[in-house]
């Protein structure tokens, strides 16, 4: 009876055993979904408000909340040090709370020194406000270049996410070229263009669901779906800006919380996981 015993409980943990292996195998297929909100003064260098940090993030972790979404915040370190209870907030409620450099200014056309403290600052205030150090980043305006990433790469940095006309999907750099496939240990995960926030509506007119299904589909040759989304806190609220830059504001507010809600309510159906970029990083890795 001893031995019916044992054996029935090596059975039930060979079970058990084989369908977490099951799910661990199946949870690497199918569709993930990152959401990355460079958290900055509004609309940079045209304002320097803070419409979209005091109003903006509200709306947007409640949107979150409501669907379950874990995402990424890239946040500046003059926001960091100027507003921690933002950042705070963002960490207790279950987000990633990575770096978009400390000034909001292009990368690309600044020294290796300049951008090793640039990205030096933005570490540290983003620790200091809340004790976990930074492992993904953004570059202002997606100014990236082959000097950040082996800057990111020594101070620790997992993930680098800025987007370039070439890669959509997530792939090691090279050394010599951050936009070709090399042996860096740092992972780029570019952001999808869609529903791409820097085309403003009057030249990229259409739903975010259709940006959406149309990102899924030119990945089609892949087994894992990784659909990056990029979002700002002032484009979810009414701003104000000179007349030349109207095509770009009248995107903000209604448009753009509709666009987000009616997304998020087609994704309540579909087989997506919402993950962070660190947990992106960890699921490719392992």
């Amino acid at each position: 009876m001893k031995k019916f015993i044992a054996l029935t409980v090596i059975i039930s943990l060979l079970i058990v055993l084989g369908t977490s292996e099951l799910f661990n195998k199946a949870e690497i297929n199918g569709t993930y979904v990152l959401f990355t909100v460079d958290t900055e003064y509004d609309f940079p260098p045209v304002l320097n408000t803070e419409k979209g940090l005091d109003e903006g993030i509200p709306i947007l972790l409640s949107i979150f909340e409501e669907h379950g979404v874990k995402a990424t915040f890239l946040v500046t370190g003059e926001v960091a040090d100027n507003r921690p209870d933002i950042l705070k907030e963002i960490y207790l409620k279950g987000h990633e709370v990575g770096s978009h450099s400390y000034h909001h200014k292009s990368i690309k056309s600044q020294t290796k020194f300049e951008i090793e403290n640039e990205v030096t600052l933005a570490t540290k205030a983003i620790e200091k406000a809340i004790g976990k150090k930074p492992v993904s980043f953004r570059a202002p305006g997606h100014s990236a270049c082959n000097d950040l990433m082996e800057i990111l790469q020594e101070e620790g940095y997992l993930v680098e996410a800025s987007a370039d006309k070439i890669n959509s999907y997530p792939y090691h750099p090279s050394e010599s070229n951050w936009n070709t496939e090399g042996n860096m240990s740092i992972l780029r995960v570019p952001i999808s263009h869609t529903p791409s926030y820097f085309y403003p509506p009057t030249t990229y007119n259409r739903k975010w669901i259709d940006c959406f299904n149309n990102a899924v589909a030119n990945q089609s040759d892949k087994d894992l779906k990784i659909i990056v989304i990029g979002l700002h806190p002032w484009e979810l609220v009414q701003i104000e800006a000179p007349e030349e830059y109207q095509s770009y504001v009248r995107a903000c507010g209604t448009y753009t919380i509709d666009n987000l809600t009616s997304l998020l309510n087609y994704l309540d159906d579909q087989n997506v996981t919402y993950v962070t970029m660190e947990e992106m990083y960890h699921i490719l890795e392992n």
